[in-house]
């Protein structure tokens, strides 16, 4: 998980779009908020994003969108599921834990997909916590690139 992003680590220009109207929202430490984000301003980046819910008390994330082409990669619509509740989540799950408590972006890049059935994907992942009025973290946004693990390092 890189926690300092250097935007020529992204793996393409999605990526890069979301990742700096995200830099450009930040204000003295605290993110863009969640309406900030209108879906319709990145058509060509939404089939790439899944927005999570964060719930406290407990700590628990709800899937509220997924990507056409996401579910496409990983084979179904996780839309409306808590994370909890799919298999082999619990390091996906500790890190939008940390991007929600600390308000910090972070980006992995490629890594197996474990939480899927289509387990000979890998996938790279930019994390963009959104805050409420509060600036409490209640939203994250993630946008998605996928490879078939065949394909690494060619």
């Amino acid at each position: 998980m890189i926690r300092n992003i250097d935007e020529e680590l992204l793996p393409d220009l999605h990526a890069r779009e979301l990742w700096n109207w995200w830099k450009e929202g930040e204000r003295h430490g605290i993110p863009r908020k969640r309406s900030d984000f209108d879906p319709t301003d990145f058509p060509r980046v939404l089939p790439g994003i899944t927005l999570f819910e964060v719930e406290r008390k407990p700590w628990r994330f709800r899937i509220r969108l997924v990507g056409t082409r996401i579910a496409e990669e990983t084979g179904h619509d996780t839309t409306g599921y808590y994370l909890d509740e799919l298999p082999n989540t619990e390091k996906v799950a500790a890190r939008a834990r940390w991007a929600a408590e600390t308000r910090q972006p972070y980006f992995l890049p490629m890594t197996p997909v474990t939480w899927t059935p289509n387990n000979f994907k890998l996938y790279a992942t930019l994390a963009l916590p959104l805050v409420d009025d509060s600036g409490e973290t209640n939203m994250i946004l993630y946008y998605m690139s996928f490879a078939n693990a065949s394909d690494a390092g060619k």
